[in-house]
């Protein structure tokens, strides 16, 4: 699905959504829904299980990490069409949550050819920003699959 660095048109957005929920592992095993995705955006939720829970009962750092990294990742990947990896994330731990879903909304926010940074922001079922993350994305300009 290389597209030759150009954000990706409707079939392939819709592509991209069903390969994140279905095939991505990690993505499918902590339960992660691709709600929104446009070239430069997406919105990925969760319903948050027993699971998902540290030993303070509330929801796990790393859930939230990975569910801002999924978001911009897929929103970077939606604009540029090609390859690309996180070559770095800053996460910002603003609230706890214990049940229900929480949304994470990203939007990329600056790209040159060869990189792209991103920021998303989670929010609780009550509209709460309960965490937020910035992120630069590394695109490859080599030929293969957008989808890895």
């Amino acid at each position: 699905m290389d597209n030759g660095g150009n954000p990706l048109d409707a079939g392939q957005l819709a592509e991209l959504a069903r390969y994140f929920d279905e095939e991505v592992t990690f993505s499918r095993h902590i339960g992660a829904k691709v709600e929104e995705v446009e070239p430069g955006w997406s919105v990925i939720s969760i319903e948050i299980e027993d699971v998902h829970l540290n030993g303070a009962g509330t929801l796990h750092g790393g859930v939230y990490a990975s569910l801002i990294d999924n978001a911009m990742g897929l929103a970077v990947l939606a604009l540029v069409g090609t390859r690309t990896a996180t070559i770095q994330m800053n996460v910002h731990f603003l609230g706890a949550v214990r049940e229900g879903r929480i949304a994470c909304r990203s939007e990329v926010v600056h790209r040159t050819r060869r990189t792209a940074t991103a920021e998303a922001k989670v929010y609780d079922a009550g509209g709460n920003l309960v965490a937020m993350g910035t992120g630069a994305f590394r695109v490859f300009e080599k030929k293969g699959s957008a989808i890895v």
